[in-house]
């Protein structure tokens, strides 16, 4: 019994050892198998950086007060690896700050005339949040109807214990605005990751990635002995089609960060939706072969028979 717990902590202790070295590893797998992680991390390093100087700088932080946090929140949630993912998230954030603000405003203004406080703050809740369940609205500003109803609910709240709301809207405003300016500023200007050009990159990849699946399934192979041991993951077929797949998500996203970006490029006028019908078409092609992919690794075969 102890022998056995023994090695049991001699493996473990040897893992434990192994661990970081494994860590460290993966790191850099990951920082090469696409270089611009590490630069998305610099850049984003750098703009929390920037936007700490709010608290870090007196000047700043007597202007502004406690509402800096509000910047430095802004900066970690907004900015994305690409820059049509930032402006998307940026954008909505503004005008749902902007939008529910002048919302607030107006409701209290309306509640103080009629007193039905509790009326008018259910009837601006309701009415966001049904906005979400449009598609349109669902697919494009469902993160701005959240940040509308996060800052509604936050002013509208805060007017019963609070005497100065405007002031403390307007610094959490400016703030934002700086936060949100900071983020543009690096995904913008300071080595720029396009989400259209991922697009395009990724369906290129894709079609030949199926193109080598094809190519591999239509040959005839005779020698069965070396397939058999070798699992799905190292399977050429495999992962040409399985890349084609398992798309759909990342081309609908991509797509629609991609419409959000401005002009920077020969590919910047292609529209973006087309890429996603192309996604569309080669998964169902895939399918296809998917089929003879498992006819192939059937264990009853079929010899082929050509007639001359």
């Amino acid at each position: 019994m102890m022998e056995t717990w023994r090695k049991k902590g001699g493996s473990a202790w040897e893992r434990t050892k192994r661990a970081p070295g494994l860590a460290c590893r993966k790191m850099w797998q990951v920082g090469k198998d696409d270089p611009r992680r590490a630069i998305h991390a610099v850049k984003v390093g750098l703009a929390l950086t920037l936007v700490s100087m709010l608290y870090l700088l007196e000047p700043l932080f007597e202007g502004i007060g406690q509402n800096a946090i509000w910047a430095v929140m802004t900066v970690v949630v907004v900015l994305e690896f690409t820059a049509g993912a930032t402006l998307c998230k940026g954008l909505n954030r503004g005008l749902g700050t902007i939008m529910a603000g002048s919302l607030a405003f107006l409701i209290e203004f309306v509640a103080e005339e009629t007193g039905q406080v509790g009326r008018a703050i259910f009837i601006g809740w309701a009415a966001a949040t049904y906005l979400r369940f449009l598609p349109y609205v669902k697919k494009n500003y469902d993160y701005g109807v959240v940040i509308f109803l996060l800052t509604f609910n936050l002013i509208t709240v805060s007017s019963f214990r609070v005497s100065n709301v405007m002031k403390i809207a307007h610094e959490r405003l400016i703030t934002i605005a700086i936060g949100c300016g900071i983020c543009l500023f690096m995904s913008l200007l300071v080595f720029p990751i396009w989400s259209g050009q991922d697009l395009h990159n990724s369906t290129v990849n894709k079609l030949q990635g199926l193109a080598k699946s094809i190519e591999a399934v239509t040959e005839v192979r005779e020698e069965e002995s070396d397939e058999e041991d070798k699992s799905c993951d190292e399977d050429p077929i495999y992962k040409g089609y399985k890349a084609v797949l398992d798309s759909k998500s990342i081309d609908e996203a991509l797509a629609l960060y991609a419409s959000w970006e401005p002009r920077h490029s020969r590919h910047c006028r292609y529209p973006w939706q087309q890429y996603v019908k192309v996604g569309a078409a080669l998964r169902r092609f895939s399918y296809t072969v998917v089929a003879l992919h498992g006819c192939l690794q059937t264990e009853i075969q079929v010899k082929l028979q050509i007639a001359y």
